[in-house]
């Protein structure tokens, strides 16, 4: 079942103004009204001269083992196609999460975009602010993005232990302007972020999200404190896979010994069939789906013609069989996936990660642009013989054209073992999805943020040998003129709880011959004697 879904988030109690003018203040409980014209406008059209599409979907080139997905575009949009956003706000640092202030640029087109003299400024002035590939210090500042990529700028209250930062820094109530080459504004954004912590802009693209440092906080707090998932915890804790995510096992009280006061990473339940799922085995990676997402979702199970399926009923459908699938193939287990995640001992251009569903991987892909992409349709048909993908790859029978059968047999377009071959590319925006918002850290594992519900991939099984034929049952000895075996009488020379073996058995029976021969023999010796005592008398 196709359940592709884009989504719309719900804003936050945090709105931005993207304008040249001041916009609305934020707050961070309650959400502000926007009273801007061009509100409905996304961040980086609003209050600006240069018109243009919405974001196309991103096509990025295909992986390779050298880099896992290209750097740059061939094209490079001219600066009056760039569309950018400023995004990854670190006003106020938090200290106890290791944060910097800083700001963070976003290409939102489809097409490369050069920042080369491009200016960042917080001030009003030709002369002011920080112009990109100026500064000799910073030749290894990235200057280029690619389509979906982001680049962080330390200011400079990181000077003293960075040489390459902004030439200034930033506060409440400043506004920020980015200006490409031609001094034509592209994004504009007004500072009422009051909170300590991180501000991304939404999936949508239409407001920020406040990120909070989340590292003393369980997956599942995290996903409640958010407050954009509510659809997807409640699905969680309708088949009790919340307590996993929470840290707990099926039981408060479960002790794992010395280390019962710290069951995050502590317990290592394998398995509890009571609730389908693998308890305390974190670090987790949770691919969390959006009210939006999920709401779309509902409506394309439902059909177009027929009303959206509630939550309640979807979760039903299939005795609760589609929910939990869908459930367990977002969840990662025993690894932390981020967009800097490389696979140890692993030449594959992408990452391939075990699910909570059985025989089920999500493969995914990612540069040093910040950027994390999800494969939907990269699924491994496992070669039915006993030695199975891995040892194919060893033995070099990725390219046979067995192997390479174009579904015939394996039922995959890319033959068999598709995955650990390196056969899967990111080339297409359709099957190769950009996350938007990732590396949420929580205390027991990452957090990102889908604008729609992956696709359930089908599941091939692994190859199980056929049990062995049963030995056919011996035939019973023929006795002939000799003493029976052990195994004629059912006994063995090392049975333990035989009272008699066969030696024992012809000893005692010689033993009684002889004990009877010299019974008779005395008896015949007495009757001879008494005979000729009588006949003497």
């Amino acid at each position: 079942m196709g359940m592709k879904c884009g989504r719309r988030g719900a804003l936050l109690a945090l709105s931005v103004l993207l304008a040249l003018s001041a916009g609305p203040a934020w707050a961070e409980d309650a959400a502000a009204n926007a009273v801007d014209p061009d509100a409905s406008l996304p961040p980086w059209l609003r209050n600006t001269n240069n018109a243009a599409d919405e974001p196309a979907l991103d096509a990025i080139g295909k992986g390779d083992n050298a880099t896992v997905v290209k750097a740059v575009e061939e094209k490079i949009d001219s600066n009056k196609e760039a569309r950018v956003a400023l995004t990854n706000l670190v006003i106020y640092p938090d200290t106890r999460a290791g944060q910097r202030q800083q700001i963070g640029i976003k290409n939102m087109g489809a097409n490369a975009i050069d920042l080369a003299g491009w200016r960042l400024t917080n001030k009003e002035g030709n002369d002011t602010g920080y112009v990109f590939g100026e500064n000799p210090k910073c030749r290894h500042m990235k200057t280029v993005l690619p389509s979906k990529g982001t680049a962080e700028y330390l200011t400079a209250q990181s000077a003293k232990h960075m040489a390459c930062t902004l030439n200034f820094t930033i506060s409440r109530g400043e506004t920020l302007k980015l200006l490409d080459s031609e001094g034509m504004l592209k994004a504009n954004l007004k500072l009422d972020f009051s909170g300590t912590g991180e501000y991304k802009l939404s999936p949508e693209g239409t407001n920020y999200w406040y990120i909070p440092n989340s590292k003393d906080k369980t997956l599942m707090e995290t996903l409640d404190k958010l407050g954009h998932f509510k659809h997807f915890t409640a699905m969680l804790r309708h088949f009790q896979y919340d307590r996993a995510l929470a840290g707990l096992g099926r039981k408060r009280w479960q002790s794992c010994g010395a280390v019962a006061y710290y069951p995050y990473y502590a317990c290592t339940t394998e398995y509890d069939p009571e609730y389908d799922i693998y308890y305390r085995n974190a670090p987790f990676t949770v691919l969390a789906p959006t009210d939006a997402a999920i709401d779309k979702m509902l409506q394309e199970v439902g059909g177009s013609y027929a009303p959206k399926l509630t939550l309640e009923e979807f979760m039903a459908l299939d005795e609760g069989n589609m929910a939990k699938q869908l459930l367990q193939y977002h969840v990662i287990k025993g690894h932390e996936l981020t967009s800097t995640y490389k696979q140890p001992n692993s030449t594959l251009a992408y990452s391939h990660l075990p699910t909570n569903r059985n025989n089920s991987e999500i493969v995914s892909f990612s540069d040093t642009f910040g950027r994390l992409f999800i494969h939907e349709d990269c699924v491994e048909s496992h070669t039915q013989d006993e030695f199975g993908c891995k040892m194919q790859v060893e033995w070099d029978k990725c390219e046979e054209d067995w192997m390479n059968d174009e579904g015939l047999f394996s039922k995959r377009q890319l033959g068999y073992c598709e995955v650990q071959c390196g056969k899967c590319r990111c080339d297409d925006p359709e099957t190769c999805r950009d996350v938007p918002l990732k590396d949420i850290k929580a205390k027991n594992g990452v957090l990102h943020v889908l604008d729609h519900v992956l696709d359930v991939p089908d599941v091939f099984p692994i190859y199980e040998p056929p049990p062995p034929e049963p030995e056919p049952e011996p035939q019973p000895a023929e006795i002939l003129n000799r003493f029976p075996s052990y195994g004629d009488v059912g006994l063995t020379r090392d049975a333990e709880d035989a009272d008699r073996t066969i030696e024992d058995l012809i000893e005692l029976y010689l033993a009684s011959r002889r004990a009877r021969r010299d019974r008779e023999s005395s008896e015949s010796a007495r009757g001879s004697r008494s005979l000729v005592l009588d006949g003497l008398g």
